[in-house]
């Protein structure tokens, strides 16, 4: 899925902010930085031979499944698929302009897709090392810790209630009571989260007890976790709290903000209809975002690299249920994977293999916005 993983959740950001705050001395971070770039290309490499060993066979099912696709069709969908990537890169560059610095749009551009890349490749923690990582770039290039931790904190937020619309939506144009009920619960699921962290960033009294619960909780931890022992969480997430309070989301902003990231999951959606079109399957317009929605919410298990096989498996079985025959879902799911996940995932890791590290600047941004 386009952009799943780029941010990561809020709470990941904040905890990659949190953890890559210390001032180590220069010489010493930019030798770390090196060996661990090395070694994720290094891995990358490795990473991509073995699964093209590993899944040969499928490669070789899927390739013979494309058979008499028109092509005119997947380059429409690929196209769509790079603007959808390229709304996440203008929604988080403006928000760092919000607060006051400045980020290259090629830089920004090169930091997004690395960032999807790691995201989608990693198992797991796909998500948490993509926010390290975008978080560690953006710095670089000479931006505050706090305006980049705010910056996609905001990000990972707005992606979050964009979805829930855009899953309140398809869950409606299902016109049953069940899809009235599921519209209610994703807009809930949406706002919630909003709700709580403006309260933990502007309502003293709500943050100092999640500081209390956390450190309580880090000092439950402490006694198997020796790193937290002496580490003053509950200290350190106070101060992250204060420095991302600091900054204020305008309503020109947020309102640019948001409609980008509605942007970024309506034309992934685009891109899975154009992939039944592009092998003569009729579109379910009225199943189609819950079937999109499926393949995005396996996806973000990151059980596999990628999501290969289960992400495949679940937006089949979702197309199926809506009613189209196996025989078209299996290679308009195969079009779809290739144009809005591993022709992503192929540019990200070029990207971030030919990307040298930036060099320490100053840092900008710390004051608030006035946007």
């Amino acid at each position: 899925m386009t952009g799943g993983g780029v941010t990561g959740p809020p709470e990941q950001v904040a905890v990659a902010a949190a953890g890559t705050g210390r001032h180590d001395p220069p010489s010493a971070g930019r030798r770390r930085t090196a060996v661990a770039g090395l070694a994720l290309r290094a891995g990358l490499l490795v990473a991509a031979v073995v699964l093209v060993a590993a899944f040969h066979d499928r490669i070789a099912e899927w390739w013979d499944g494309l058979v008499g696709v028109r092509w005119s069709w997947v380059l429409l969908a690929a196209g769509i698929s790079l603007l959808s990537m390229h709304c996440l890169v203008l929604q988080q560059r403006g928000l760092l302009r919000a607060g006051g610095g400045r980020v290259p749009l090629l830089h920004a551009t090169t930091t997004i897709y690395a960032g999807n890349t790691i995201s989608a490749t990693v198992p797991v923690a796909g998500a948490a090392a993509s926010a390290a990582y975008t978080y560690r770039r953006l710095h670089a290039l000479g931006n505050s810790t706090a305006l980049v931790g705010w910056a996609l904190a905001v990000s990972g937020i707005v992606a979050t209630a964009t979805l829930a619309v855009v899953l309140a939506v398809g869950s409606a144009l299902t016109g049953s009571l069940v899809g009235a009920l599921g519209a209610f619960v994703a807009t809930a699921a949406g706002v919630v989260p909003i709700v709580g962290v403006v309260l933990v960033l502007r309502h003293e009294r709500s943050r100092t007890v999640v500081v209390r619960l956390v450190g309580r909780t880090a000092g439950v931890l402490a006694r198997w976790v020796p790193a937290l022992r002496g580490a003053h969480v509950d200290q350190r997430i106070d101060d992250l709290f204060t420095s991302l309070g600091a900054f204020r989301l305008g309503p020109a902003t947020g309102g640019r903000a948001f409609l980008l990231a509605l942007a970024n999951w309506v034309l992934d959606i685009g891109c899975l209809a154009l992939a039944l079109v592009a092998v003569g399957a009729p579109v379910p317009w009225q199943g189609l975002v819950l079937a999109w929605a499926a393949g995005a919410l396996v996806s973000s298990a990151r059980l596999t690299p990628g999501g290969i096989g289960v992400v495949e498996a679940a937006l089949v079985a979702a197309l199926v249920a809506a009613g189209m025959p196996a025989s078209q879902a299996v290679p308009a799911v195969l079009v779809y994977r290739l144009v809005s996940q591993w022709l992503l995932i192929g540019l990200g890791a070029v990207l971030l293999v030919a990307t040298p590290g930036s060099p320490a600047r100053r840092p900008r941004g710390r004051r608030g916005p006035a946007a």
